[in-house]
């Protein structure tokens, strides 16, 4: 038991205190493709898709913190000598943008950095407010896991406190210090890098989990990049547009791929679960819809859907979904309500 409560708190440690090897498993998905999928920490990571050209890298997404976009760049450099030349950022959400600036520091020939036109300015005009209001907000987190961990008595319930701990404090410490790097490239619908070994198509297919979402398709090697569009944990709505989302996943569906790398969680195949998230969305959408229609506040709302969202899905998605669609009813609810 003390041998696993060890390994558990090593995988919560900081990104500055571990190897890189501790912060991603890297899986190959096709001929010179790659998922980095992140590994658990209290500062989530997101996953990263490597696609390997003749010359050169594209990686997509680049985590929460410059610290462990280098640490993805140490272990790139084993899988090749290649240099990244393109990053790609799926949307603008902190903890798949906020490393940007490790890759042109890391190779300054020239790297470019590409998204939508929409998640370029979402980083510009909400980005760069949420990093500022985080390193305000962040002591008040620090303070509460001290105390939380004054209070403890379980061992295990310390230690990853303690890990939690060591690794806000060292979050907190980095993000004073992270200089946001803008997408240097951007589109509205498409962009295709044709290589002669690869066809990449970075494509806006529609509002989603944000309004800048982008899928990177691989036609040859039936390949998806999701990022949080479509991933293996609860979906993430605080930003999103829930109606438009369903049609999104309707037009990403219709492409040719056998493997998807969602933004977080493990590497996944088929398009099932495409078909889970649609039924969730319009079951949630209409039982938010119910609620409001009847009267319901929206603290009614979140009771009431919920059980009938828990019973029909918490065997579908991951541990935390109880607790995770309140927030989700709460952005339905919302939706309805002020609905033009």
């Amino acid at each position: 038991m003390k041998r696993l409560l060890c390994l558990f708190s090593l995988l919560l440690l900081p990104a500055t205190c571990l190897a890189a090897d501790d912060l991603f498993d890297i899986k190959p998905v096709a001929d010179g493709v790659y998922a980095a999928i992140a590994k658990p920490a209290y500062k989530v990571n997101c996953n990263a898709a490597i696609i390997l050209f003749d010359d050169a890298v594209l990686v997509v997404d680049t985590h929460s913190k410059p610290s462990a976009a280098r640490a993805l760049i140490e272990q790139i450099k084993k899988l090749t000598d290649k240099p990244v030349r393109y990053v790609v950022n799926t949307h603008f959400h902190w903890d798949h943008y906020q490393g940007n600036q490790a890759y042109p520091s890391s190779w300054p020939a020239g790297v470019e950095i590409i998204s939508s036109e929409a998640t370029r300015a979402n980083i510009e005009q909400r980005g760069i407010p949420r990093v500022k209001h985080e390193i305000v907000t962040m002591p008040r987190e620090i303070e509460n896991l001290k105390s939380d961990l004054d209070k403890a008595s379980d061992l295990g319930q310390k230690e990853q406190l303690r890990a939690n701990l060591l690794q806000a404090e060292a979050y907190l410490a980095e993000l004073k210090s992270v200089h946001v790097t803008l997408p240097s490239v951007t589109f509205d619908h498409s962009l295709i890098l044709h290589r002669p070994s690869k066809t990449v198509e970075i494509l806006w297919l529609g509002n989603a989990h944000t309004n800048g979402d982008v899928f990177v398709y691989l036609p040859r090697e039936k390949v998806l990049v999701t990022g949080d569009a479509l991933h293996g944990w609860t979906p993430y709505m605080g930003d999103s547009y829930p109606f438009d989302w369903i049609q999104t996943l309707d037009a990403a569906e219709k492409l040719d791929f056998d493997q998807v790398i969602g933004g977080h969680g493990d590497v996944m195949r088929g398009k099932e679960r495409f078909e889970l998230w649609k039924h969730y969305f319009r079951d949630l959408m209409d039982e938010a819809a119910e609620a409001y229609a009847r009267g319901a506040s929206l603290e009614d709302a979140e009771k009431g859907v919920s059980k009938t969202l828990i019973a029909k899905y918490s065997g579908k998605f991951d541990p935390g979904f109880p607790k995770s669609v309140i927030g989700n009813i709460a952005k339905a609810y919302q939706v309805i309500a002020f609905m033009p």
